[in-house]
C-alpha cells in the first residue's frame, strides 16, 4: 500500500459530516456548504502555491447556476488526455471531491509518476452550487447526472434513493450550464478516458470490449472495485436515465464511473492504484 498522508486532500471530518441531510437545516448544510468550498478552494490555491516539480494549469471552463467556477486542472503534456472528475453530486459525494484532489495533489508532487505524452486533467468540483448548498443537484434541482443528451434522456427520472421525481432530468438535454460546459469541453479535448467518481456503492461500471475494456479492466484490476458484467443484476435498485457515461458510450468516448464504498472515506490507495494503471496502459495500449 502506499503511503499518502503527506498527499491527500484533507477536507476535515466535521466538514464532510455537514454533508449529511438528516441532522441538520438547510439553512445549516449551506451555511456548512459554503465553509466546504471555501476551505477547498484554500486548500487547492495554497497546494499550488508551493513549489513543485510540475506545474499545474488551471482553467476555468464554465460557471455555476450561483457565478461559481468550474475549474479543470492540468498537469504533463502530450496527445493523450485523461480526465478525473470528482464531485458531480456536491455535498452528499464530498468524498469524491476529496479523492480528486488528493490525486492530483500526488501527481503534481510526484511528476515522475505521470508517464510520457499524457496530460491529466482534474475538475475536483463539477457541482460547486450542490457541494456549497449540501445537495446532490444543480441550483435548478436537476441532476448533474440525468441531464446528459444520451437517447435514454427523460425530463422525470429516479433519484439516487430510487424515488421517481419529476423534472429531474431537467426540461431538455444539457439544459444547465453545468452539463453544458463540460460537455463542451469533453468534445473539444476528446479525452482518452475520463474516470467519474461517485460514492456509494463500492463498484464500478465501464466498457468491456476494444482498447476501452482494456482501460477498464485495468482500473478494475489494480483497484479491486467489483466489476459487474452486463446482463447481470445491476448493484443499483433502479434505472437511470441521462447519464453522463451513457451519453460519452454514444459519443465514442471511453469511460467509467466508479462509486466509492462510502460516503466518507476517499479510498485514495486503491483509486490511485486504478488510475495508475490506466494511465500507464493509455500511454502505452500495447504494454
Amino acid at each position: 500500500m502506499l503511503g499518502l498522508s503527506c498527499c491527500v486532500l484533507q477536507v476535515p471530518r466535521h466538514a464532510l459530516r455537514c454533508v449529511d441531510a438528516t441532522p441538520y437545516s438547510p439553512h445549516h448544510r449551506s451555511v456548512r456548504g459554503v465553509a466546504l468550498m471555501n476551505g477547498l478552494a484554500m486548500i487547492l490555491t495554497a497546494m499550488f502555491a508551493q513549489p513543485a516539480f510540475a506545474e499545474p494549469t488551471e482553467s476555468t471552463i464554465g460557471m455555476s447556476q450561483s457565478g461559481l467556477p468550474l475549474v479543470v486542472y492540468a498537469l504533463g503534456a502530450g496527445p493523450q488526455r485523461v480526465l478525473v472528475l470528482g464531485g458531480q453530486h456536491g455535498g452528499p459525494e464530498a468524498n469524491t471531491v476529496e479523492l480528486a484532489g488528493g490525486l492530483l495533489e500526488y501527481f503534481d508532487a510526484n511528476p515522475d509518476a505521470l508517464p510520457d505524452g499524457i496530460e491529466l486533467d482534474v475538475l475536483p468540483i463539477a457541482n460547486p452550487d450542490g457541494l456549497a448548498a449540501g445537495s446532490r443537484q444543480f441550483s435548478s434541482g436537476v441532476d448533474p447526472n440525468r441531464n446528459w443528451g444520451g437517447r435514454d434522456w427523460q425530463p422525470d427520472a429516479f433519484d439516487s434513493n430510487a424515488v421517481f421525481r419529476d423534472g429531474l432530468g431537467g426540461p431538455e438535454p444539457f439544459s444547465e450550464p453545468e452539463t453544458r460546459a463540460l460537455a463542451d469541453w469533453v468534445l473539444s479535448k476528446r479525452p482518452s478516458f475520463i474516470v467519474d467518481y461517485h460514492s456509494a456503492g463500492g463498484f464500478m461500471f465501464g466498457p468491456r470490449d476494444g482498447l476501452a475494456g482494456d482501460y477498464t479492466r485495468a482500473y478494475a484490476e489494480a483497484s479491486g472495485y467489483a466489476w459487474p458484467a452486463p446482463g447481470g443484476q445491476s448493484p443499483l435498485p433502479y434505472s437511470t436515465s441521462g447519464s453522463m457515461n451513457a451519453w460519452l458510450r454514444e459519443v465514442g468516448i471511453p469511460s467509467i464511473l466508479v462509486e466509492l464504498s462510502t460516503p466518507r472515506a476517499t479510498e485514495i490507495e486503491r483509486n490511485l492504484a486504478g488510475l495508475a494503471a490506466v494511465l500507464q496502459r493509455v500511454a502505452d495500449p500495447s504494454g
